[in-house]
């Protein structure tokens, strides 16, 4: 088996090492660059601003109405008389929903971390990807 190799190392000697021309780094470097010239796509938001707006109002209008709406004695509205909804006839469907304190306290936390790493994010994601 050693024979064969033998054969290839003769031919492998007598052709030499190659080596490339004077300009060879310069003239790869140029292709490099002249193809880095071209115009990168411009980043567009797959959801744009104002409906990120809107989703965070909506978000924020109802994490802030859900603790008025139950009626544990823990409600912050049960001084008010709301008996003019009788008349309506509507009935609140979370009448048999009570939020105990560490719920509303998890319920706020986890949208202030959120709201925090989505901007934290973004600024990462926005520094990465700028020219």
């Amino acid at each position: 088996m050693e024979e064969q190799y033998k054969d290839v190392k003769n031919l492998v000697k007598e052709a030499g090492l190659e080596t490339p021309s004077v300009n060879f780094l310069k003239n790869v470097m140029d292709q490099v660059e002249l193809s880095a010239i071209e115009v990168s796509p411009t980043y567009k938001p797959l959801i744009s601003k104002k409906v990120w707006f809107m989703v965070g109002v909506a978000t924020a209008m109802l994490l802030c109405t859900i603790p008025f709406l139950s009626e544990s004695k823990e409600s912050i509205l049960g001084t008010i008389d709301f008996s003019f909804f009788n008349k309506i006839s509507f009935k609140n469907p979370f009448s048999g929903f009570t939020f105990y304190k560490t719920t509303i306290y998890g319920i706020l936390f986890l949208a202030l971390l959120f709201l925090i790493q989505i901007t934290i994010l973004k600024r990462r994601i926005d520094r990465r990807f700028s020219l």
